[in-house]
């Protein structure tokens, strides 16, 4: 299955994500996920990419997607649950 940059980019956000699983009284395991940090991550896995891709593959197509990943996770608004 190939990724939208949109996809791509919300699945290396989840990827840098941090999980933790609280236990309350009244609903037992809670998933609390905060992407506060994983937006910072995710920029400066996609910068390094972006390198290798222009010195390696030197192909417009795939620095194109990254280039469009990164603007949306830049876009990404920050979300804890």
């Amino acid at each position: 299955m190939i990724l939208t940059s949109k996809e791509k980019a919300k699945e290396l956000i989840d990827k840098f994500s941090e999980r933790k699983k609280n236990l309350t009284e009244t609903k037992g395991w809670v998933e609390h996920v905060d992407s506060s940090k994983a937006k910072g991550h995710a920029l400066v896995a996609v910068d390094e990419i972006l390198k290798c891709a222009i010195w390696k593959y030197n192909s417009i197509e795939h620095t194109n997607f990254w280039k469009e990943v990164k603007e949306e996770i830049e876009n990404f608004k920050n979300e804890t649950k």
